[in-house]
């Protein structure tokens, strides 16, 4: 197992790469210290008075006198921290030639600037040599800080891990080798831990995008013991799908954000997962069986403990320990009808011996009631020749309706043929004879020939 660092590589802080950070110290912040007697004999820009500084503690963290620090010409980056009371203003920087930096208004290129509600972090490229003034509600133990190389060194994660475990891990940051002792400037560290997907299809994590499962904290709340001590502890749900993951670090402060990956890491499922048996007969108990993967935990150290939402809103406990002779099996009673909700956590020896706890997932099931019982062999069979009888007396039914049909029909064509004979029957009768046609044709016709020798005679008289 490898243990993860994370570093804060500022820059050269002066062209000497031998003595350069003992110069920064003694440049930025010249006459800050009282020095012994040797050092007053020093010239100010005397290299050896910087190695005077540097056996001093605490390294790289100078008080300031009179709000006053001195850069010098060899200088080419500076990164300060002041502390201020609580929610005042930024500092104002006043420079050797008197012009001013406010944290509104400073060269973009050339200083980046950073306030909290209780610090301002600086770094200045190039800064002009000689006396500058800081002017704030600065605290009287602040002290200007530079730093160069800032570590962090966690814990290793253990070998066996497992979805839903909480995990305790601590660390500590380190500056240039040495633990970083001043309170405020941890104050304005942020560390993170995201767990990242190999994306590797063969497991349930895969296309999984990057999950924040943590910070490192150094506060005094939740595992961390004790506050501001240096020891940063972290507290991790791992609330994330099984998989092959890669632990990424990030470490940010307001001027620099770094991140560094730790080694593949396996987060296999949990390891002793429960199996319901629903009961469908009323009075007999719902069963939960637990399957537990013997090749990771120990079987005679496992702790199973929750409890059970019923549907009409009654809890039953669940408390498990193989230790204490109790089987994983318990038995839930099936008075009620509905969905059970069951919550629990599991506390258990993995085969390396290290003891660890993790929720299992929480889950439901519904119980329905149970069937009426169905009939009788004697009511089946009565239901059968019932239903025999229906169908042959339904077909009996469809045969006299199509009889009904036919002499419907028949009695139709001999009704209309008996009246078709009626009607020219009665046409025979009544209509009359041709000689009777004739003899009045013959006397229609004498009479019109009378008539008209009538008139023949009446217009020859």
């Amino acid at each position: 197992m490898v243990t993860n660092r994370i570093s804060f590589r500022v820059k050269e802080l002066t062209k000497a790469a031998v003595n350069g950070l003992a110069l920064v110290f003694c440049c930025a912040f010249l006459g800050a210290f009282p020095v012994n007697a040797q050092s007053d004999e020093m010239n100010e820009n005397d290299p050896r008075r910087a190695f005077t500084l540097l056996e001093q503690e605490p390294r790289q963290q100078l008080p300031l006198e009179n709000d006053r620090f001195r850069i010098d010409y060899e200088v080419d980056e500076i990164i300060l921290v002041f502390f201020r009371l609580p929610d005042t203003a930024p500092v104002v920087l006043t420079r050797p030639d008197g012009s001013k930096w406010y944290a509104s208004r400073h060269p973009q290129g050339e200083v980046t600037w950073h306030s909290g509600h209780d610090f301002d972090m600086i770094r200045i490229r190039e800064p002009m040599p000689g006396p500058w003034q800081a002017t704030g509600m600065i605290r009287p133990n602040s002290r200007a800080m530079v730093y160069t190389d800032v570590q962090l060194h966690p814990e290793d994660f253990p070998e066996l891990v497992f979805v839903g475990e909480r995990l305790r891990l601590e660390g500590h940051l380190t500056e240039n080798g040495e633990p970083v002792s001043q309170l405020d400037f941890r104050s304005a560290i942020k560390l993170e831990i995201k767990m990242q997907s190999t994306n590797n299809p063969n497991y349930d994590n895969f296309g999984q995008p990057p999950l924040p499962v943590g910070e490192f904290l150094d506060d005094g709340r939740g595992m961390d013991a004790v506050p501001r001590d240096g020891t940063f502890t972290g507290q991790f749900e791992l609330d994330i799908a099984s998989g092959e993951y890669i632990p990424t670090f990030y470490v940010e402060t307001p001027l620099h954000r770094r991140v560094v990956e730790g080694d593949v890491m396996m987060v296999r499922q949990v390891p002793v997962r429960p199996r319901m048996e629903v009961s469908d007969e009323e009075g007999e108990p719902h069963r939960m069986f637990f399957t537990v993967d013997e090749e990771y935990v120990r079987l005679d150290d496992i702790v199973v403990s929750g409890r059970v939402d019923f549907p009409n809103g009654e809890t039953e406990n669940i408390a498990l320990s193989t230790r204490q002779g109790d089987e994983l099996y318990a038995e839930i009673p099936s008075y009620t009808f509905g969905v059970f909700e069951v919550v629990m956590r599991l506390s258990a020896t993995d085969v390396n011996g290290r003891e660890f706890q993790l929720n299992i997932p929480p889950f439901d099931f519904r119980a329905q009631p149970p069937a009426p019982p169905g009939p009788t062999a004697a009511e089946i069979a009565a239901a059968e020749a019932a239903e025999q009888e229906r169908i042959h007396q339904q077909e009996l039914a469809e045969i006299e309706a199509e009889r009904q049909k036919v002499q419907n029909r028949i009695i139709l064509v001999v009704g209309i043929n008996l009246g078709i004979v009626a009607l020219w029957s009665i046409y025979i009768l009544i209509r009359p004879s041709a000689s009777k046609r004739k003899l009045k044709a013959a006397k229609k016709k004498k009479k019109k020939k009378d008539k008209k020798g009538a008139e023949d005679e009446m217009t020859e008289l």
